[in-house]
């Protein structure tokens, strides 16, 4: 029978699930800056500001048509 190391176990499960939990908030703030960002200068945003700027004109442009 083989025996693993309780505490080391327990102590990476709390910090997974520490991290899992900070996650969604630092998640929400990138998303925010990025939107931010988005709107101030898309170009700056490279090819995918400019993928993010076509893609805001075709949805608005369905929804007009």
């Amino acid at each position: 029978m083989e025996s693993g190391d309780r505490e080391r176990a327990v102590r990476a499960l709390a910090a997974a699930s520490s991290a899992a939990r900070a996650t969604e908030s630092a998640y929400k703030l990138y998303e925010v800056n990025l939107s931010i960002q988005f709107e101030s200068s898309p170009e700056s945003m490279g090819a995918m500001g400019e993928f993010l700027s076509d893609a805001q004109g075709w949805l608005l442009s369905q929804k007009s048509g």
